[in-house]
């Protein structure tokens, strides 16, 4: 769960961290956290010495509440805290002080630095449990302490367990990445974004999606359009868009029923949907058709004819393509041949969103349910019932777990995708929410209404993040999200870049 800050003002400190008086992202104490005192506690109990009669150092197994016998045959029994013989010895044992990190009842009882006693591996892996607070103070132990706490190996640990699994250049900076992600998430948490607008389209912007390189957008114009995600340039047009397109909506019901062509040409009414991966490009259209586009060319290579009317929303993997139509249906297609293999029914209206994972599909309708399928035998597995009105969008998380829903009733619900639980509940939107983005990895929720407003879920408790209210001028009709920005789309013909990484240090290193 994130933590959240308070709202002291932060400057940049010259290693990088903001500093403020509490919060997640403060500087260390210059002292001995309790989590560190826990830590060596647990070491120390681990490796006790004391000297034998020899003069040589023994070590002793941890302290218990049981009665137990020694190496020479004699028992030691525990009373108050206290070991009553040490080797035949009397006078000397270990008891277990709370206030302290090592514990010994005498002089004579050595102490010894966990850190120094056991193999450096060993050493690393303990501290890769640790939270990044923790390893801030650790530094401060000792010169050796520091060593260990300033690992690369510990802080990649450290880096993945608060933000998942992370590509990154090998001989990467993990303590720094830390940093600068923190300070990105300072960013998110207290809305200070930077915002651009790409213009080009002429109507309503139904969809889009972006990377690292660019942001693809789909209109009621008719066309695609690439754009540069650095420049917010436009760099290449698919399709001929309302004022070189004779050809009307009548016609598009002839084209698709004849079901192919030779010529793929463009669409011919509204691109509502689209998906890209490193190889293809899927859009939909109220044409009734899907067109297939290869990457990097962007050359229209197949046309999926099989609906009988709008495709509403695209999904794909590696292996298939599913689409689903005003008509009711969904269609599951081969991704290689473009075939289609079956057609799934059973909603009672619109099929307005859909979502692969796996061999599971997740469809939204304007019938008020969310229906489960299995790819394999076409056969509805579950009914998710909770909305009381039509859905407009749904998302689903890449393990397979979680369903996220919204639509007419202004409600954002959360359910388990294997009990069919609703989870939580998020109000909020004053009007009907048509587009969500769920980023599982940074934990957050986006979803767009047509109050005009995106807003920003946590998606761990539900709880509202940021509420964005000022840069659209009318419905908001997409959105998506990565770790830095997020990307809107409205009726007002606009695309929005909500960018929260500008004048961050050193955010390189999270591409």
């Amino acid at each position: 769960m994130r933590p959240k800050t308070s709202g002291v003002e932060l400057r940049e400190t010259q290693d990088g961290w903001y500093e403020k008086s509490t919060g997640f992202c403060s500087l260390p104490i210059r002292r001995t956290g309790e989590s560190v005192r826990r830590l060596l506690r647990r070491a120390s109990q681990s490796f006790k010495f004391h000297p034998n009669s020899n003069g040589k150092l023994s070590m002793f197994s941890p302290i218990t509440e049981k009665r137990g016998e020694k190496e020479d045959g004699s028992t030691s029994s525990l009373m108050k805290g206290k070991v009553k013989s040490v080797n035949g010895d009397s006078e000397s044992g270990f008891f277990q002080d709370d206030n302290d990190c090592f514990y010994a009842s005498d002089t004579l009882a050595v102490r010894r630095d966990f850190v120094k006693t056991l193999p450096s591996e060993l050493t690393t892996h303990i501290f890769s449990f640790l939270d990044h607070r923790t390893l801030l103070n650790c530094e401060l132990v000792s010169h050796l302490w520091r060593d260990v706490a300033r690992s690369p190996h510990v802080w990649r640990e450290t880096f993945q367990a608060a933000h998942g699994p992370w590509k990154s250049k090998p001989g990467n900076d993990w303590k720094r990445m830390f940093q600068v992600w923190q300070n990105l998430d300072y960013q998110w948490e207290h809305g200070k974004v930077t915002e651009k607008y790409l213009r080009g389209h002429t109507d309503s912007v139904y969809c889009v999606q972006f990377d690292d390189e660019k942001i693809i957008t789909g209109s009621r114009d008719r066309t695609i359009k690439v754009w540069d995600i650095k420049t917010g340039v436009c760099i290449k047009t698919l399709g001929y868009g309302r004022k070189n397109n004779a050809l009307d909506l009548a016609a598009c019901s002839a084209i698709a029923g004849a079901r192919s062509s030779s010529t793929v040409g463009y669409h011919r009414a509204s691109v509502l949907c689209l998906q890209f991966d490193d190889e293809i490009l899927v859009s939909g259209s109220s044409d009734f058709t899907c067109i297939i586009w290869s990457l990097p060319s962007y050359t229209p290579v197949k046309r999926l004819s099989h609906h009988t009317a709008g495709v509403l929303d695209v999904s794909f993997n590696k292996k298939h393509i599913v689409t689903c139509s005003k008509d009711h249906t969904i269609c599951l297609w081969d991704r290689a041949t473009g075939n289609v293999i079956r057609t799934l029914t059973g909603h009672c209206g619109p099929v307005n969103a859909i979502v692969i994972r796996g061999n599971l599909i997740v469809s939204a309708s304007g019938d008020a349910l969310i229906k489960l399928w299995n790819i394999d035998t076409g056969k509805c597995i579950r009914d998710f019932v909770g909305h009381n009105r039509g859905l407009a969008c749904v998302q689903f998380s890449e393990d397979g777990r979680t369903i996220v829903s919204g639509g007419n009733d202004k409600e954002i619900r959360m359910w388990d995708a294997r009990s069919g639980e609703c989870l939580r509940t998020m109000t909020g939107h004053e009007e009907l929410v048509r587009t969500l983005h769920l980023d599982t990895q940074n934990k957050r929720i986006i979803s767009g209404s047509y109050d005009q407003t995106v807003k920003v879920w946590d998606a761990e408790d539900g709880k509202l993040i940021l509420d964005i209210r000022k840069y659209h001028a009318s419905w908001v009709l997409a959105a998506k999200a990565d770790f830095r920005r997020i990307v809107s789309t409205s009726q007002d013909n606009r695309t929005l870049i909500l960018d929260f990484s500008a004048g961050l240090k050193g955010l390189e290193l999270l591409e």
